[in-house]
């Protein structure tokens, strides 16, 4: 049976087998990890919704999950980035 566990942060969920069980977005794969990626990037609001097919309020849902667990968040990016560079973000 598939688990859902709802975040504090409305439209963020965590559902086993989806995306390693990281908090995405309530009805799609995206994590909140790739959208807090293209906001420490630079992106705008209306560039994170166009690149990952959501909404610009979406993405401020995604980004007040990421303000409120910044540490969570930050660490899933760095392993993301060591996955694919072989570099450890210190």
């Amino acid at each position: 049976m598939t688990t859902i566990q709802q975040a504090k942060i409305p439209h963020i969920v965590r559902i086993e087998g989806i995306s390693g069980g990281e908090p995405i977005l309530a009805g799609t794969r995206v994590t909140v990890r790739h959208v807090a990626t293209l906001y420490l990037r630079g992106e705008t609001l209306s560039e994170m919704a166009d690149a990952l097919n959501i909404t610009e309020a979406q993405a401020i849902h995604a980004l007040s999950y990421y303000c409120d667990h910044r540490e969570e968040i930050e660490t899933l990016i760095a392993e993301e980035e060591a996955a694919h560079t072989g570099y450890v973000r210190t």
